[in-house]
């Protein structure tokens, strides 16, 4: 057998047709494609300009969001955007959105009327009132107070949000909500607040790795001087990737808040305030009341001491020197 030498390849040449064009109609079918499939695409179209971390938030396609945040950081963009953007393009779907006091409820409610009417193709509304948006897709947005018994009788909602999550009881959530979740794998949670103190079930989730986790604060820390005179200060590059990395570690998804660049402005909140209360609020850290004789690690480490014994009301009695020998520790 004969085989030719191949003495020069030639270059294969490849074709490819022109992409056809559409007409108006057609370019606005596939956008609303778009705007079903990305949160984010959606809310652009809408005029919104999106922060990072929203971004993130938004277009996440996790079940369970965490997300920790300081004060006016744009938290209410995502509470409303969430369940009008599942109430659209999730026909016959119920959005749940439960808030601390009747007042932020009223104040969500309105942000939702808000953003729907910024949206020239949305559903029209068929019921419309202080809690409840009925949709003529057949979806619902419910606007509630965040309390056990306004928290019951939804069936399988497609979109939970809770706001202010510190400020609502823990009975809420675990009679109230969790039952939502069964049987239910479709259902978004997202939990959004300030911190309020190490206790409930939202500062607990800010430690559960099962969470997707964002934590959003500002670019300061808390000083004091040579002098002891306390105020903030803006954190170095070294500083912010310190911190930047700590989160990593932790799985958390760490940003700095895009409002929050003003150093006069929050020197002002910090002298308002005053350290405990700035801390909190704008550097989202789970401290201590100050009229707290223990601190809360005190107390944990006390329980934990005592074998688990350490129940309200009553102590086991045969567990009480040992507290004693544990409280002369701590102070």
């Amino acid at each position: 057998m004969q085989v030719k030498n191949r003495t020069k390849s030639s270059k294969v040449s490849y074709y490819c047709p022109p992409t056809p064009k559409m007409n108006e109609s057609e370019v606005g079918v596939m956008k609303d494609i778009l705007c079903a499939l990305d949160r984010s695409y959606y809310l652009e179209s809408l005029g919104f300009k999106l922060f990072n971390w929203q971004r993130e938030v938004i277009s996440s396609k996790t079940r369970r969001k965490c997300i920790l945040a300081s004060r006016q950081a744009g938290k209410s963009t995502v509470v409303s955007s969430i369940p009008c953007h599942t109430a659209k393009y999730f026909p016959g779907s119920t959005s749940l959105i439960l808030a601390p006091t009747e007042t932020q409820a009223g104040l969500n409610m309105e942000k939702v009327k808000d953003f729907i009417s910024m949206d020239k193709t949305y559903p029209k509304i068929v019921r419309n009132s202080d809690s409840l948006l009925k949709l003529e897709n057949g979806s619902k947005i419910h606007v509630v107070p965040a309390t056990e018994r306004a928290a019951r009788g939804y069936s399988k909602p497609r979109c939970i949000i809770i706001d202010e999550a510190s400020r609502v009881e823990d009975l809420v959530y675990t009679s109230g909500v969790r039952p939502m979740l069964t049987d239910n794998p479709d259902c978004e949670l997202s939990i959004l607040s300030t911190p309020n103190g190490k206790k409930g079930f939202f500062y607990e989730s800010t430690n559960k790795s099962y969470w997707d986790r964002y934590f959003i604060r500002t670019p300061f820390g808390v000083n004091i001087d040579e002098d002891g005179v306390a105020g903030i200060k803006t954190l170095d590059e070294f500083g912010l990737a310190e911190l930047t990395q700590e989160m990593r570690k932790r799985g958390i998804k760490f940003f700095i808040s895009d409002r929050h660049h003003s150093f006069d402005e929050q020197m002002e909140n910090f002298l308002e305030m005053g350290m405990q209360q700035y801390r909190q609020e704008y550097l989202c850290e789970f401290v201590e009341p100050v009229d707290n004789v223990f601190s809360y690690d005190d107390i944990e480490r006390l329980a934990t001491s005592i074998g688990g014994n350490f129940n309200l009301p009553g102590i086991d009695i045969g567990a009480v020197d040992n507290t004693f020998d544990v409280l002369e520790g701590i102070i």
